[in-house]
């Protein structure tokens, strides 16, 4: 099963990689794993905020659409393209 398959999945929940070490400064998010180390632009910071393993892809992309001020279908298509990179970079399961 692909990525974009388990993320778009309305029943997807993503949650954090708990090898993944967290710093936020100056409202920027920074996240590391292993050798590799990661900023997060503004909406994919504010989508990773939204992680917490309950929350599932539909709600975060509503929450993306009323911060953003976009149409739902475009929230939801910008949100599943920034969990399936935050998979394949394995910093998300899903």
């Amino acid at each position: 099963m692909s990525a974009a398959h388990t993320v778009t999945s309305a029943a997807g929940v993503p949650r954090h990689n708990l090898e993944v070490r967290i710093r936020s400064s100056q409202g920027a998010i920074l996240l590391a794993r292993y050798d590799q180390a990661y900023e997060l632009p503004e909406v994919a910071a504010f989508i990773w905020r939204r992680i917490d393993g309950t929350t599932p892809v539909t709600d975060i992309a509503g929450a993306v659409a009323e911060r953003y001020g976009i149409d739902g279908p475009t929230a939801l298509s910008d949100t599943v393209d920034m969990l399936e990179w935050l998979v394949e970079e394995k910093l998300v399961f899903m």
